[in-house]
This record gives structure tokens, C-alpha cells and sequence, in this order.
């Protein structure tokens, strides 16, 4: 089982560090959060039921690692996370004001929306895995993901001095 471990941790490090650093736009928080949902997940394995995929269950282990911190701390994330979160060939063409206002207005989306846009559009998670890492049906997280873009692209228009539309 060690050497299963250690495949987990090298294919779902950067991906599971990723995803916890756009939800707190923190990057040294974001790989305390990574180190605590693998130690979490070590501790959880003889827990682990496999009704789920190893990824789908260490993304519910870090959305529960943050919510913890979240707890723990009463803060919310910062409003403005430094650059984008997930660098895509695209974002790295825009311009950093661009990538800010993006940033921005993904921070600004209310948590359960952001956790789905997230894990549907960077993490690239099917809708039925965001659906079980956030504990709601694989409907749910196809609406929610829906209503996430639309609210982003508003935010987004907002911030950059347009109209919704």
C-alpha cells in the first residue's frame, strides 16, 4: 500500500495544491492545506471504502481540510487571490490585470459555487465527481456549475467596467 501512497501523492499533488489555492488565493496556506489532506489521508485509509475514486475522496478531504481552516480561523479568503489561479496557455497570454479581474471575480462567487466552477473547469472533474466531493447529486453540480459561469462572467463585466448582460 506504501507504494500506492506514493503514486497518489506524485499524480494528485499538484492538482489537489491547485485547487486549494484558488479557493484561498494563498499559496503557502494552499501547501499546508495539500500536506494536511494526504497526512489526513493516510490517517483515513482504513476508512476508505473505494464507493468513490482516489482523487474524488482526497478533493472531499481538501474541501473538508479548508472548511476546517475556515472554522478554525472565522476569516473568509482574501477577496483578491495573486494572479490567477490555475495558469491555462491562455492566461498566461493575457495581460496580469486581466488575470487579476479574473481572480477577483472567481473570489467573489459565493464558496459553493467557486468549489464547483473549480473543480468542473480547472480541477476537470466529470460532473458526477463533483457531485460526490461536494456531497450533492451530479444535477446539482451540472446547475450549480451553470449558474457559477453566469455569475462569474457578471462579476467578471463588473469589474471591468461593462455590463452584464
Amino acid at each position: 500500500m506504501a507504494e500506492r501512497l506514493e503514486d497518489l501523492y506524485t499524480e494528485l499533488h499538484g492538482p489537489i495544491y491547485r485547487f486549494l489555492a484558488a479557493l484561498t488565493g494563498d499559496a503557502d496556506l494552499a501547501e499546508e492545506l495539500t500536506q494536511e489532506t494526504f497526512l489526513q489521508a493516510i490517517l483515513s485509509l482504513p476508512r476508505f471504502r473505494r464507493e468513490s475514486s482516489a482523487a474524488t475522496w482526497l478533493y472531499a478531504i481538501a474541501r473538508n481540510q479548508y472548511r476546517k481552516r475556515l472554522a478554525q480561523e472565522s476569516r473568509r479568503p482574501p477577496p483578491e487571490p495573486p494572479g490567477a489561479p490555475f495558469p491555462t496557455p491562455d492566461e498566461v497570454a493575457v495581460a496580469s490585470d486581466e488575470r487579476s479581474r479574473l481572480a477577483r471575480a472567481l473570489a467573489a462567487l459565493p464558496e459553493a459555487y467557486r468549489e464547483a466552477l473549480v473543480l468542473r473547469e480547472y480541477q476537470e472533474l466529470s460532473y458526477a465527481q463533483v457531485g460526490q466531493v461536494l456531497g450533492r447529486s451530479e444535477t446539482w453540480a451540472r446547475v450549480t456549475c451553470f449558474r457559477a459561469r453566469r455569475m462569474l462572467k457578471e462579476a467578471y463585466l463588473t469589474l471591468e467596467g461593462g455590463h452584464a448582460r
